[in-house]
């Protein structure tokens, strides 16, 4: 069976998203070659951007359906591609773009379909992904002579850092697609003001554990004492409308890589610390010695959050006097 590891890489509004350097970083993981499928059009100018910063091998998709993205245009194309070479692993973003087609892609391929993966065992060619909020790890492979599509969840590895010194080859295939069922129209800008958090250097990250809505003015008064500090929050917390989505760190919010995390009164579910594991400095404020949340953090102030950040904010203003 061939052995080539493909990977999609996603882009938006004509720039590469950084969630590629990950997958790259863990496709090395595997053996065999990599290659990189960009689809858009035009798509030469993405693929040459990919092949310089990544020094993949890189095939660029084109087609006049792919100006936006599309599902149904996504798996014409890479179906289309698979009938003239088959890998064996296809890496896919486990982002709202990825886990939107590649369900489907496994089955218009006959794939495998594994999802939401977090590493890989080169020992037994497992992949690796967490259940049960972490608590649990679970191995998944594909049968015998079956190829898989697999998606990668973002924040899993850190993306590559090396200095590439000779890009790799780009080739460009262009395609007709026929009639399709559905068409991307246009996208919806965020609501003005919708904060950024991938711009923060300090956020300060608000969970269940304020108990009371009227607690979260303390997050954004602790926020607002840094530079670029920002304010985030894990999923209940925008779910009971204590704060906007935008707000939301996590698979399904922003994954994010601050220099300060703060995470106040959150416990650490998978699908919040996959949005921030890799910040560079990662502070707990929680009462609860046992939660999750310390797993990845590298201090727990082991309090009540409504006596700490009060203190917090007073020491910082002296600071800045």
């Amino acid at each position: 069976m061939n052995k080539d590891i493909w990977i999609i890489a996603e882009h938006f509004d004509g720039r590469i998203r950084p969630v590629n350097s990950e997958l790259i970083a863990f496709a090395r993981k595997i053996p065999g070659e990599i290659k990189v499928i960009v689809i858009g059009h035009p798509v030469k100018p993405l693929a040459e951007e990919i092949a310089r910063a990544t020094g993949c091998d890189v095939i660029g998709l084109d087609s006049p359906a792919a100006v936006l993205y599309n599902s149904e245009v996504y798996r014409y194309l890479i179906k289309k591609l698979c009938g003239q070479d088959q890998p064996r692993y296809l890496l896919v973003p486990h982002t709202p773009f990825g886990w939107d087609y590649a369900p489907a892609l496994a089955v218009d391929l006959g794939f495998s379909a594994i999802a939401s993966v977090t590493d890989f065992n080169p020992g037994n060619s497992t992949f690796i992904r967490q259940i049960l909020n972490g608590k649990l790890l679970e191995e998944l492979k594909s049968p015998p002579g079956c190829s898989a599509v697999v998606t990668v969840m973002p924040g899993s590895v850190k993306p590559e850092t090396e200095i590439i010194t000779s890009p790799g080859s780009v080739r460009i295939l262009e395609f007709e697609i026929p009639q399709l069922k559905t068409r991307t129209i246009r996208y919806l800008p965020a609501q003005p003001g919708t904060v950024n958090l991938k711009d923060a250097e300090v956020i300060v990250a608000a969970g269940r554990g304020l108990k009371v809505q009227e607690r979260i003015e303390l997050i954004r008064e602790l926020a607002s004492l840094f530079k670029r500090g920002a304010v985030g929050a894990s999923r209940p917390l925008c779910d009971q409308g204590w704060l906007p989505l935008g707000h939301q760190v996590g698979m399904t919010g922003s994954t994010v890589s601050p220099k300060l995390y703060l995470a106040c009164g959150i416990s650490g579910a998978l699908q919040h610390t996959m949005g921030m594991k890799n910040s560079g400095l990662i502070v707990a404020v929680n009462t609860d010695r046992k939660a999750p949340i310390l797993q990845v953090a590298h201090f727990c102030v082991n309090t009540d959050l409504s006596q700490f950040i009060p203190v917090l904010i007073e020491k910082i203003r002296k600071l800045h006097e």
